[in-house]
C-alpha cells in the first residue's frame, strides 16, 4: 500500500469526499479502509433504512403500503417477535456512534419502521435520549403534513414521541415543522427543547404563532447562533432578543406585525415604550413578510444600538403607495446602527410583480427618497426596489460619491415602469463611478438620450449595469460610450421582471437590447 494511504488523516479526507456507494466499496476493500469508510457511509443518513438493515431478518413482519404517485410499494416493518437487547447490540456498538446528520424522511423511504418497532426500541434502550444516534449533530424531523397525508393521522401523530430516540444533548442543529393537527407533536418538541443545551442552529417551522412563542420560552438557548422562524407574535420578540449568542435571524412569512408607533410621530407622540433592549450579537437579519408595513413594524422593535451588518427585507405584496415605502426606509435609518451596517436590501412585490398601469389622475405624490440611507457610510452593498417612483437626482449622485466611498454594489430602481422619466443622465453615471472606484454593479434609471459616444471619463471596472427604465435614443452611440468608459462590462440588463406592457418603455427596452446583443457578441 502507498505510504500516504497509511496516514489516518489522509484516508479520512479521501473518504469524506465519497458518495455512499463509493464509501461502501472503500470500506470493503481492506481492513485499513474499513473504519474511515464506515464513518463516511454512516455520517449522513436521509432515512431510517440503515437502522432497519442492521436488525435481524427474523424480527420482521412486512406490511406493504401503497403511497400515491409512487410506482413501488413502501415496506412497513412490524414486529414478528419480541425485540431483545441483543438484536440492537451490533447497531448500537458499531454504527450508531458514527451518525452525525439524520433526515428522518419517511415519505420518500422504501422501508419505514412501524410504531410498535419504535416503541420496542425505546424500551430496549431504557428510554435513553439520543440512544440510536448518540453523537448526532444535525437532525431534521419528519414533516408532519406529508406523513399525515400518506400514512394517516394516527401514524403521523403517534410517531412524534419517538423523536427523542435520535435527539440527545449533542445536537447542534434541529429542523422541524410543527403541525397543529398532531396533538403529540407540540408536546414532544417542547419536551425535547429543554435538553438541547448546545443547540446552535434552529429552523423552527410552525403553522401557529402561539407555538413559536411557547417554544422560544422553553429554553434560554445559551448557544443558539442561527434562528429561522415563521410568523410569530410580538410577545416572542423579547425571548428572541434575549438569546445571548444569536448572530443570524431569518424570519419567513411574517404577517400583520403591528407597528409600535407611526413614523411621523415625535418623541411625545409615541405612546408605546422605547424598543426593547437585546439582540446584542445579531449580525444578519433577513425578513420575508406579507407587506412592507409588516417589515416596518418588526424593525421598530430593534434596539437602536444593535450590531446588524446585513439587512435583507422583502415583502410579497407591492406597496399601496409611496408613503408606505418611505416609512420603511425612514425606520431602517432610525433603527439600524450606522456604525455597523454594511449590506442592505429592501424591496416589495416579491413574487407579485406589478404590470405597468398609467395613473388616471394627475395628483402629485411625493416620490420615495433614499436620503435617509446616507447615514450608512460603511455600506458596501445596497439594493432597493419598489413598485413606485424612487427619486434619484444629481444631488443624490453627489451625496452617494461622498458618503458611499466603499460601495461595491448599488442597485436602486423600480420594479415596473413609472413616471416621470429619469432625473439623471450618463454624465452623472460617470461622476458616480469616478467617486466610487470599488463599484462592480450599478443599477440606476438614467437618461441616455443625449449620449454622443464621444464622452470619456473612464475606463472604469464596472462588471454589471442594470438600466431598466432608462431612456435611450441611439443604440450605436450608447454602445460606443460603453466600450470607451466601461470596457470590463460583462452584463447589461435592460429588462423589467414583470410582464411586458403596452408602453413607450418597450421602445427603450428594444434599443437597449440592441446594445446588449452587441456587447454579448464580444464576450
Amino acid at each position: 500500500m502507498p505510504g500516504h494511504l497509511q496516514i489516518p488523516e489522509v484516508l479520512r479526507s479521501i473518504c469524506n469526499e465519497l458518495d455512499r456507494s463509493s464509501a461502501l466499496a472503500m470500506s470493503l476493500t481492506c481492513r485499513a479502509f474499513l473504519e474511515p469508510g464506515l464513518d463516511s457511509l454512516w455520517h449522513s443518513l436521509d432515512s431510517f433504512e440503515p437502522l432497519l438493515a442492521c436488525l435481524p431478518a427474523d424480527l420482521w413482519r412486512i406490511e406493504q403500503k401503497n403511497i400515491r404517485d409512487r410506482r413501488t410499494l413502501t415496506s412497513v416493518h412490524c414486529l414478528n417477535r419480541a425485540l431483545v437487547p441483543a438484536d440492537v447490540d451490533r447497531y448500537l456498538a458499531r454504527y450508531a456512534p458514527r451518525i452525525r446528520h439524520l433526515k428522518a424522511d419517511i415519505y420518500n423511504a422504501k422501508r419505514v419502521p412501524s410504531l410498535e418497532l419504535l416503541q420496542a426500541l425505546q424500551v430496549v434502550t431504557d428510554f435513553q435520549q439520543g440512544a440510536l444516534a448518540p453523537l448526532i449533530r444535525s437532525f431534521y424531523w419528519i414533516p408532519g403534513d406529508m406523513i399525515e397525508l400518506e400514512f394517516g393521522l394516527e401514524y403521523s401523530n403517534n410517531i412524534q414521541p419517538f423523536m427523542p430516540l435520535f435527539v440527545g444533548a449533542s445536537v447542534t442543529k434541529l429542523t422541524f415543522n410543527m403541525k397543529s393537527s398532531l396533538r403529540l407533536h407540540a408536546l414532544t418538541l417542547l419536551a425535547t427543547a429543554k435538553r438541547l443545551a448546545f443547540l446552535e442552529t434552529l429552523v423552527l417551522g410552525s403553522e401557529t404563532v402561539k407555538f413559536a412563542d411557547d417554544y422560544l420560552r422553553s429554553s434560554p438557548w445559551n448557544h443558539l447562533k442561527h434562528l429561522e422562524i415563521k410568523t410569530f407574535l410580538p410577545s416572542a420578540i423579547p425571548y428572541m432578543a434575549s438569546i445571548p449568542q444569536l448572530t443570524r435571524l431569518f424570519i419567513i412569512s411574517l404577517e400583520e406585525f403591528p407597528r409600535r408607533y407611526p413614523n411621523d410621530a415625535g418623541a411625545t407622540g409615541r405612546q408605546n415604550p422605547l424598543p426593547i433592549q437585546g439582540f446584542s450579537c445579531l449580525k444578519v437579519l433577513c425578513i420575508e413578510a406579507d407587506t412592507v408595513t409588516t417589515i416596518t413594524g418588526f424593525l421598530q422593535h430593534l434596539p437602536k444600538l444593535n450590531k446588524v451588518e446585513t439587512l435583507d427585507a422583502t415583502a410579497f405584496a407591492r406597496c399601496s403607495c409611496e408613503r408606505e415605502a418611505q416609512d420603511v426606509l425612514d425606520t431602517i435609518a432610525e433603527r439600524l446602527n450606522s456604525d455597523s451596517l454594511m449590506e442592505l436590501r429592501i424591496c416589495d412585490s416579491m413574487g407579485n410583480l406589478p404590470d405597468y398601469a398609467p395613473r388616471e389622475d394627475n395628483e402629485y405624490r411625493p416620490p420615495i427618497m433614499i436620503a435617509p440611507f446616507y447615514i450608512f457610510q460603511r455600506l458596501k452593498y445596497i439594493a432597493a426596489g419598489f413598485s413606485h417612483w424612487i427619486s434619484i437626482t444629481p444631488d443624490d449622485i453627489a451625496q452617494m460619491r461622498t458618503v458611499w466611498t466603499k460601495i461595491e454594489t448599488l442597485d436602486i430602481g423600480e420594479s415596473c415602469p413609472v413616471d416621470p422619466g429619469p432625473l439623471i443622465d450618463h454624465t452623472h453615471l460617470l461622476h458616480l463611478l469616478e467617486g466610487c472606484p470599488s463599484l462592480k454593479t450599478v443599477g440606476l434609471r438614467f437618461d441616455a438620450t443625449r449620449v454622443s459616444g464621444k464622452e470619456t471619463g473612464g475606463p472604469f471596472n464596472l462588471g454589471r449595469l442594470n438600466v431598466s427604465g432608462s431612456t435611450i435614443s441611439s443604440s450605436t452611440s450608447v454602445l460606443k460610450f460603453i466600450r470607451t468608459n466601461l470596457p470590463h462590462l460583462e452584463i447589461l440588463d435592460a429588462s423589467f421582471i414583470g410582464a411586458k406592457s403596452e408602453h413607450v418603455q418597450d421602445m427603450y427596452t428594444t434599443r437597449w437590447r440592441v446594445v446588449e446583443d452587441a456587447l454579448g457578441g464580444e464576450t
